[in-house]
């Protein structure tokens, strides 16, 4: 099976092809997006992190902020930096990392003569001539085998693990079925299923390593005394019928579908492996999306009952959903509704719809979020406190 899209150096493909314009630390994210909103086929991404960064938050961060660039939507790169990121963020350390995929890759620093007003002119020039050569590369046909599929969840209900993410579940084994990897997230969401997960490891190292990053993250939440067992499920899952952390966990592992996990690895990292990976995040949907865009993730499915409106940058976001009033409602929001009755009875086929709309927008159909330009809202995970 193919997808139409952009090929890229390393054996990668593009099912988008911008010029990412990423701010280094948080005091350039305005510049950033002054850049890319007067550069058409640019697209910021922002956060708020840089100065007060220690180990291993500075580490996690850089990293990120790499493979972020190296995803292979993303033709080629500009990061914005302030110029006085020491002992921060070395934006060389970025551009370099990212570099090294082989696309082209420059920087914009703010303190230079002129100031802001001529950094921002130099950064809009250097994007315009990026994004001209992008335009260039042109769609080709190209195996299923380079897609690299994100699951995500949020705002879980009971239909979400017997409906929706057996849905998406069953959509990443056919992207994998078809040479393709893919992989999940959301840590604290696993807790209670971690063995539901854990049992499918290719090996004892894998299965090692999934339980020890639950366990990790046990800690980190107990250790800083935060009643996460008081706050997860949240109200709205409460409301919507979850009873508890480990009711609403064994429902979200469903969108990691059925296949041997092969790899687990930590935020920012990229899995090496071919067939399903789970990456170490947190819960909290925005951190989360940005570790499966790091991990290279160029198509992202997301099931959600309460209609979560955001998508992502540079990845297209499908969402999903099985209520058929917010599917009406909400239109310029969701992207599919899953048939309750038919995923109960027979979710390979609702999967392998799924899985031929995913064909769709990895070849250039847009989401709902790529249409009303909803794509904006981004973040990353740092565990230390802020100083």
């Amino acid at each position: 099976m193919e997808f139409s899209g952009y090929p890229r150096k390393g054996g990668l493909a593009g099912t988008r092809n911008y010029i990412g314009i990423i701010s280094n630390g948080v005091c350039t994210s305005d510049a950033a997006n002054w850049i890319a909103r007067e550069v058409a086929g640019c697209v910021p991404f922002t956060h708020r992190e840089n100065c007060s960064l220690v180990s291993p938050d500075k580490e996690v961060v850089t990293r990120t902020l790499i493979n972020l660039g190296r995803n292979p939507n993303l033709a080629g790169v500009l990061v914005v930096s302030a110029g006085c990121e020491h002992p921060g963020i070395a934006p060389d350390t970025v551009a370099q990392g990212i570099a090294e995929s082989g696309k082209p890759v420059d920087i914009c620093t703010i303190h230079q003569p002129g100031g802001v007003r001529a950094a921002v002119s130099r950064g809009m020039s250097l994007a315009q001539k990026m994004a001209s050569d992008a335009s260039r590369i042109k769609r080709e046909p190209l195996p299923v085998s380079l897609l690299r599929h994100g699951v995500e969840c949020g705002g879980s209900t009971p239909l979400s693990g017997i409906v929706t993410n057996a849905a998406q579940g069953t959509a990443l084994d056919f992207v994998i079925e078809n040479g393709g990897s893919g992989g999940f997230s959301e840590t604290p969401e696993v807790i209670g299923a971690e063995q539901v997960v854990a049992v499918r490891a290719v090996n004892d190292e894998v299965k090692r390593k999934m339980l020890k990053v639950v366990r990790d993250y046990e800690k980190r939440l107990t250790a800083s005394g935060y009643d996460f067992f008081g706050s997860n499920p949240d109200p709205q899952n409460i409301t919507e019928g979850l009873s508890s952390i480990e009711e609403k966990s064994v429902g979200d592992v469903r969108k990691g579908g059925t296949k041997p996990l092969m790899e687990v690895v930590g935020y920012g990292e990229v899995p090496k492996c071919q067939g399903l990976f789970f990456i170490d995040t947190p819960g909290h949907d925005l951190p989360s999306l940005t570790g499966l865009a790091a991990a290279g993730c160029n198509i992202i499915t997301y099931s959600t009952e309460c209609a979560v409106p955001y998508g992502f940058p540079f990845v297209p976001v499908i969402k999903i959903t099985a209520k058929k009033d917010h599917f009406a409602q909400y239109s310029d929001i969701l992207d599919y509704l899953v048939d309750i009755e038919r995923t109960i009875t027979d979710v390979r086929s609702v999967g392998q719809e799924l899985f031929e709309l995913m064909l769709e927008v990895a070849s250039g159909r847009k989401t709902q979020n790529e249409l009303v330009g909803y794509t904006g809202a981004c973040d990353l995970w740092t565990v230390v406190p802020m100083t």
